[in-house]
This record gives structure tokens, C-alpha cells and sequence, in this order.
């Protein structure tokens, strides 16, 4: 092994180098405060290593870099938790350096001969920060997507060549894909490398000065004891805060899960976009600006006082030349420390109490609330920007008024005719109906969208992300209709297509539908259940007693009749409203056709409507003593069933009826048999017992 480390360090220097870097002396009193600058460099190769693997699912563009996050953080191994960790790691990494400047500055570790080490410092926190903005916007959440927006025009602030600022950071005119791939770029690119040198550089110059002594003034290190070196005391204390950080990294990432909003959506204006901790003093030092200073108040706020800030500490050991390093001897510079550290904590806090606090829930709400997860009211409406895309926004103009909520719900088109909203079940409960309203009602600004929702919002497939998605899905049914049924059941296409037709069923569709369905099923199975199929077939199906049947359907289902038959069909049958069978006398002859003949068309109802028994209504048990005059009158509405030969064989045979002379002529004709016509009129005790008697004679 010898030999192998001799063979390298020959031909590299390489354990030379290391040899010498681990042997540094150090001075008396270095030790555990020294720590931080180790734990910066720790956390800065973490965020390294899980960048990397998170780049490898990782998509840079806006069609698929939500989508890519969202696979990283849910289905992913240990996705979720790699994310988190890169997540936390940048605010752990931001934490350690301020307090790791923080100890330079008030140990004085800036002052002569480490000047340019403080300077290189003040470069590794712009640089840290500028990694922190630009890994912001690569989730593509709502809450990235907005708070660049945001961020990139406050950085457009300048008076005058702001815009051109804007344009060249975003890539345009907006953000979009161009300030995706330009962020992306500088995050994963550009940054580190520039981490890294400057990182190289610092510890080259931190070796090259040596670790300040405690509490020594400028030009008294010289004679400082240096009983110890780097490795081992140095480096075994580095260690352990390394590993204690990265429990606690685990902790945190494990129990705190790196959040992520719905998609970006540039439309959803009603999003009130929030900038994370590290930017909140800055964000609230721009509401304390004046507003009449108009775009200067916000190139003053934005960049003019953290330039400020920043070119004081680059400057800070040149102009502080006091040599002592101890806090109490030097009061100007660490109270002027001590007032910037408090205006910052100030603003800080500040910025936290001014965050918007979600809306604290009733009993009755926190109910409806779940009711409208459950029913998946957030796959079309979203809440401050969490959610669907495709209906109104809830979280803009609410509050709303519980009567109107309560209408659209049971009736979305009574206030919009175009609507393409359900109503809520007929089954929902009317305590679950109650919450619900109550819930919808009580939505304004001040709600988000709860996070489980959000979770099953990304798990929408990658066609139902886009903008335009809903206009353009009936193409990816066209492409491959069994698509749809992996995610829905045909009922959730009718919910929509009751109203509003697929353009494969407008006019003239019932024609083509059958073969279609012989030979493609599966494309009206996407949107059509078999018992939706037998309801429709079951009415206007030719089956074997069709005939019996199309009348009943021609009145519920004409507008169906119509796709198949012209309305000059019917009338090769019915010559408008009548059969060719039913012309002339049919009537007269109807009572001698097949009674299968008729039950073609009618019913026994039908015919039971004029016939009692066999016998029309009309002629009850009195008829024949009152069709006299009846017939008279109406002889046409006699003939309708009877013609002149019927009537004779009752008139012609008994003199019927009466003539003058009938008195004389009766006896002939009389009979008082059983059966006799006399007796259809007449009664023998009322009528033949005033002149024969009360006995009939023979």
C-alpha cells in the first residue's frame, strides 16, 4: 500500500497535498466556533449530490417540468425525500453562512491580512442567494411560477433599461419557457461552478492566513501557541457536526416534506404569490417605501438599499481599521451590526405576520369541505390557484351567498345556460349538501386548497395539463378511445354529454353509429355503458313487434326516428294520418279482418275505446228506442260504421218505421214471439196492453 501512495504521490503530488493540508497547525482557542465554515461546505456537496439525482428524472421544460417534480416527489424511490432534503439543505446552507459571517464579522476575522477572505464570503452569499432564486422557479408550481414573476420584475425595477433587465432575465416578455431553461441553466450549471471556485479559493486563502486567533489584535498572531492540528482535532469535530446535520436534515425533510402547489397557470391572477423566508425582509422593506416615489420607491427599495448593503460589507475591512478584535472595543461597527441585523429581523418578522393565515374552518365547514374532496369538485375549480383550471377560480370574489351557491349546485345551467357543471348527486345527503354550501360559500383569498388535494390534482395524466386540454380531448379519444376508460367510467362521459354532443353524434349519426359498434366497440364504450345501449335500443329497435311499437315511439323518440327515416316514410304507410288498409269503407269492413292483421297496429285498447265488448259506446241498453231520432240527425255519423243494407234488415221487414197507416197494417207484421223486432222498441205491458190486454194474444 506504501508503494502504491509513494508510486501516486511521484507522479502527482497528490499525497503530499493532502499531508500537508491535514497537518495544518492551528492556532490555541480554535475549535468547536469554528465549525461552521466546515458545515457551509458539507451542505453545499449535499445539495450537489442530491441536484444530481434529482436531475435525473428531472425535465426542463414547462410541458413536462411540473409533471417531472411531481413523479420525483410521489412515485419516485425515496423521490420525495431526496427532493426534501435538496429543499431544506438550501435553507440550512443559507442559515449556517449568515451565522458563519456573522462569527467572522464580531471575531473579526475580516481585518488585515484576510481581507480578501471576507470579501470571497460576501461573493459565496450572493452567489448562495442567486442559487436559492433561480432553483425557486424549477418545480414549476403555482407558488414558483409567481413568485418569479414577481422577483424577475422587481429585479426590472431600474428606471429607464428596467424592461430590457426583465426581458434578459425571463428570456421575453413573460415567464415562460425560456426563463425555465435560463434558470435551469444558471442552477445547475453556472452557479455551482462559480460556488465551487470561489469556495476553492476561500480555503486556499483561509491556508494561506491561517485561522484566525481568538480575540488577538492585528500584527499579535505571531506569537500565538499552535498545539494542535487540523487532523485530527479539527477534522473529527467537523465531522460530527456534519453528521449531526444531516440527522437533522432527515428529521426535518422526513416529517416536513418539500411542499408543491398545483401547476403553474398563467392565467390564475387571483394567486396571491408569497417569496420564501430568506427574501421576506427585502419584500417587506417595498411596502415602507413611499408610494409616491412611483418605480424609483421600488428601484430604491429592491436594489438601491441591498446594494448598498452588500458593497458595505465587500468595503467593510478597508475601512475599518481598528486593530482590536474584540466586540467591546470596537463599537461603531458592531452597533452599526447590531442595528442592520435588528432592522433585518424587524422586517423579517414583519413580512411573516403580514402572510395571509388560512381561514380557520367551522364544524359545518370543515364537512363541506371534505364532501367537495370527495365529490372532486377541486379537479375543475381550484382555490387561490391549487386545483383544476377548467371552472372559476373559488378563492376570487367570495365570499359568495349561501341561496345562490346552494342554486347552482342543484342546477348549474339556471345561472349559466353553456354550463358544463354536474349538479351535486340526487343522493348526497342533505346535512352533506348543507356543508357543502356552506363551505363553497365561505371561500375567499384567505383559502388554499388543502395539500391532499392538491397531491391527487398532479396525478392527472399529462394530456389533462395542458391549457387547452379540455377543447382538445375528444382528439385523444379519436386516437385511442380506451384511453378514457382507464381513468372513467362511461357515466362521467354522459354527466357532460347529455348537454352538450361529441361532434360524432350530430345530425345524422344513428345511421353510421351500427357499424361503428359492430366494428369498433370500444369507441362507445368510452363514453356508454351496455344498459345505456339496451334503453335506447329497447325504444327504437325493429324488433319482431316493432309495428306494435312505433307509435308509442315515434312520440318519445321522434327526433331518433328522424336520423333513420324522412317524414315521407310514415306517409307510404299512413297517407298522413291514415294506412292504406283504412281506406274507404274500411270501417264497415273491419269487423271481419284478422284480429292478427290488427294487433300489427292496435292495442285492445284501441279498439275497447269505441267498442264495449263488441258493441260500440254508444249503444247502450236503450239505443234502439233512441237511434230514431238519433239517425236523423246524424245519419253520417251512423254510416260511419252501418250501411243502408244493415238498416233494412231491421226497417224493411217490419215496416220500420211507422207510417201512417201502421195501425191497420201491424197485425200482418206483428209477432209476439220470442225474438220479435216489436220488442226492440216496444214493451207489451206500456205499449200492446193498452188495446190487447194485459194478455198477449195468440
Amino acid at each position: 500500500m506504501r508503494r502504491v501512495l509513494r508510486w501516486i504521490d511521484q507522479q502527482t503530488q497528490l499525497v503530499t497535498l493532502i499531508r500537508e493540508f491535514m497537518e495544518e497547525p492551528l492556532a490555541e482557542g480554535v475549535g468547536w466556533p469554528h465549525v461552521f465554515g466546515s458545515a457551509v461546505l458539507f451542505l453545499f456537496i449535499l445539495q450537489l449530490c442530491t441536484g444530481v439525482l434529482l436531475m435525473v428524472y428531472y425535465s426542463p421544460s414547462p410541458d413536462a417540468a411540473y409533471e417531472s417534480t411531481a413523479y420525483i416527489t410521489r412515485q419516485a424511490s425515496l423521490g420525495g425525500l431526496v427532493r426534501s432534503l435538496h429543499h431544506w439543505g438550501a435553507s440550512f446552507m443559507l442559515v449556517l453562512l449568515a451565522v458563519h459571517m456573522l462569527q467572522a464579522f464580531f471575531w473579526g476575522a475580516y481585518k488585515r491580512p484576510r481581507q480578501i477572505v471576507w470579501v470571497i464570503g460576501v461573493g459565496l452569499m450572493m452567489v448562495t442567494v442567486g442559487l436559492s432564486f433561480t432553483g425557486y422557479l424549477l418545480p414549476w408550481d403555482q407558488k414558483a411560477y409567481w413568485a418569479t414573476v414577481v422577483g424577475t420584475r422587481i429585479a426590472g425595477s431600474v428606471p429607464e433599461i428596467g424592461r430590457y433587465v426583465t426581458e434578459l432575465i425571463r428570456g421575453g416578455s413573460t415567464v415562460g419557457a425560456l426563463t425555465l431553461t435560463r434558470f435551469f441553466a444558471l442552477h445547475t450549471l453556472i452557479f455551482p461552478a462559480v460556488l465551487a471556485g470561489l469556495i476553492a479559493f476561500h480555503i486556499a486563502q483561509v491556508r494561506a492566513h491561517g485561522i484566525t486567533a481568538p480575540w488577538r489584535r492585528v500584527g499579535e498572531e505571531a506569537d500565538v501557541a499552535r498545539p494542535q492540528l487540523f487532523y485530527p482535532d479539527q477534522v473529527l469535530k467537523d465531522l460530527v457536526i456534519s453528521l449531526a446535520l444531516l440527522a437533522v436534515l432527515f428529521v426535518v425533510a422526513y416529517n416536513y416534506p418539500a411542499p408543491l402547489e398545483a401547476k403553474a397557470d398563467p392565467t390564475a391572477t387571483g394567486y396571491v404569490p408569497r417569496p420564501e423566508w430568506y427574501f421576506l425582509p427585502n419584500f417587506e422593506l417595498l411596502k415602507h417605501i413611499p408610494t409616491a416615489w412611483g418605480e424609483w420607491g421600488e428601484f430604491f427599495g429592491a436594489a438601491v438599499i441591498p446594494g448598498l448593503v452588500v458593497a458595505g460589507l465587500i468595503l467593510l475591512p478597508y475601512f475599518d481599521r481598528n486593530p482590536e478584535r474584540i466586540p467591546r472595543r470596537r463599537p461603531l461597527s458592531v452597533l452599526t451590526a447590531v442595528a442592520l441585523l435588528g432592522i433585518m429581523t424587524y422586517l423579517g418578522i414583519a413580512g411573516v405576520a403580514s402572510t395571509p393565515q388560512e381561514a380557520a374552518l367551522t364544524p359545518l365547514q370543515a364537512r363541506g369541505e371534505k364532501v367537495f374532496l370527495d365529490l372532486r369538485c377541486q379537479s375543475c375549480h381550484g382555490i387561490n390557484g391549487g386545483g383544476g383550471i377548467e371552472g372559476q377560480d373559488l378563492a376570487a370574489g367570495g365570499p359568495r351567498e349561501a341561496r345562490t351557491v346552494a342554486e347552482i349546485l342543484r342546477s348549474p345551467t339556471s345561472r349559466n345556460p353553456r354550463s358544463i357543471m354536474t349538479p351535486v348527486p340526487r343522493g348526497l345527503a342533505q346535512q352533506d349538501f348543507e356543508a357543502l354550501v356552506a363551505f363553497v360559500s365561505a371561500i375567499d383569498p384567505s383559502f388554499r386548497m388543502p395539500t391532499e388535494a392538491v397531491a391527487a390534482g398532479a396525478r392527472r395524466p399529462p394530456s389533462h395539463q395542458a391549457e387547452n386540454w379540455f377543447a382538445n380531448h375528444r382528439y385523444e379519444v379519436y386516437k385511442d378511445p380506451t384511453v378514457c376508460a382507464e381513468c372513467h367510467k362511461p357515466s362521467f362521459c354522459q354527466s357532460c354529454h347529455q348537454k352538450r354532443r361529441p361532434d360524432s353524434h350530430l345530425h345524422g349519426w344513428l345511421k353510421a353509429h351500427f357499424g361503428t359498434a359492430r366494428e369498433r366497440p370500444e369507441y362507445c364504450q368510452v363514453c356508454h355503458d351496455q344498459a345505456y345501449c339496451n334503453s335506447c335500443h329497447g325504444r327504437v329497435m325493429h324488433t319482431s313487434d316493432w309495428m306494435r311499437r312505433h307509435q308509442e315511439a315515434a312520440r318519445t323518440d321522434a327526433e331518433l326516428c328522424g336520423q333513420c327515416h324522412r317524414a315521407d316514410f310514415c306517409v307510404t304507410c299512413h297517407r298522413g294520418a291514415t294506412p292504406e288498409s283504412h281506406r274507404g269503407d274500411w270501417m264497415h269492413e273491419h269487423p271481419k279482418a284478422p284480429t292478427a292483421d290488427c294487433a300489427t297496429c292496435h292495442t285492445s285498447s284501441f279498439c275497447s275505446s269505441c267498442h264495449v265488448g263488441a258493441r260500440p259506446a254508444s249503444h247502450d241498453a236503450a239505443w234502439l228506442s233512441k237511434h230514431g231520432a238519433g239517425a236523423k240527425e246524424q245519419s253520417q255519423r251512423c254510416a260511419t260504421c252501418h250501411r243502408g243494407a244493415f238498416c233494412q234488415e231491421c226497417h224493411g221487414g217490419v215496416g220500420m218505421p211507422h207510417a201512417a197507416d201502421w195501425i191497420t197494417a201491424h197485425k200482418a207484421q206483428a209477432s209476439f214471439g220470442p225474438g220479435s223486432a216489436c220488442f226492440r222498441c216496444h214493451q207489451y205491458a206500456t205499449t200492446c196492453a193498452q188495446c190487447h190486454g194485459p194478455t198477449p194474444p195468440t
